[in-house]
């Protein structure tokens, strides 16, 4: 957050890799996204939520203090509805889970999704394999090139079930995808730093934007677009290889990956 108005979410970190400065798997793919507005100060309280759990001695202050102090003379441009919000393992509520199996049980046409990590549990699996049956057209974009072995092999376990089901794979050719991104019927989004995986989704503090026919939405569907470009689609008989013994083995223990 920048002067209590300017806020950022997104898979970004502080490293070379990050930028594409240093190319330890290939070119880095990342998504990120920048507020003004009243929504920061969502992003604001998450934030000082998350810092206040780890220091008792602030306990008590006043969160009003850090609202923004800098006058804005113009009004924020408003289009469509954005909705910051936050998922920490301290409250037992699922909020990314939740958000995430609402936006796919409510998917009428398509749903696109770009994810670094894809381990999940049979209630999303079926909620997706529901989805494409019944007519929503869906893609799933996951990396080519691993970041942690063991973590892709998990991920490439579930393309027969999912291609089976009619859900399209495709594996980012250049190099590691690391965008958290769902696009659903082209007018709702999350963009943000919450995987498809159990750490992200159950052990993880994590931050993500709700967008409902936001100006924004464009620049998400043109990068979808551009993506069928440069990945390739994974063939049901290739996703075949992928699954085995010791996929099933390692899917036991698929809370710590």
């Amino acid at each position: 957050m920048i002067d209590g108005y300017i806020g950022y979410s997104g898979g970004f970190n502080l490293a070379d890799e990050y930028i594409n400065c240093k190319m330890r798997f290939g070119h880095w793919k990342d998504t990120g996204i920048r507020l003004e507005g009243e929504a920061v100060w969502s992003l604001t309280s998450m934030f000082l939520s998350t810092f206040y759990a780890y220091h008792k001695e602030y306990h008590g202050e006043d969160i009003e203090q850090f609202k923004p102090h800098t006058y804005h003379p113009e009004p924020f441009k408003n289009t469509g509805y954005v909705l910051p919000y936050g998922d920490d393992p301290l409250d037992d509520e699922g909020v990314g889970e939740a958000v995430y199996l609402n936006m796919i049980t409510h998917a009428s046409r398509s749903i696109d999704i770009m994810t670094p990590y894809f381990i999940i549990d049979d209630v999303m699996l079926k909620a997706l394999c529901l989805a494409s049956k019944n007519g929503v057209k869906i893609r799933l974009y996951v990396p080519h090139v691993p970041d942690k072995k063991i973590v892709f092999r998990v991920t490439r376990s579930y393309y027969y079930d999912l291609i089976r089901a009619g859900i399209e794979v495709y594996e980012y050719l250049p190099g590691f995808l690391h965008a958290k991104v769902m696009l659903v019927d082209g007018k709702a989004a999350t963009v943000g730093t919450i995987n498809f995986d159990y750490r992200s989704l159950y052990l993880h503090f994590e931050c993500n934007v709700l967008l409902y026919e936001a100006e924004c939405l464009s620049a998400i569907k043109r990068d979808f677009r551009e993506m069928n470009e440069i990945c390739a689609p994974v063939k049901i008989d290739d996703s075949r290889h992928f699954k085995g013994l010791v996929e099933g083995l390692l899917r036991l223990f698929s809370p710590l990956l």
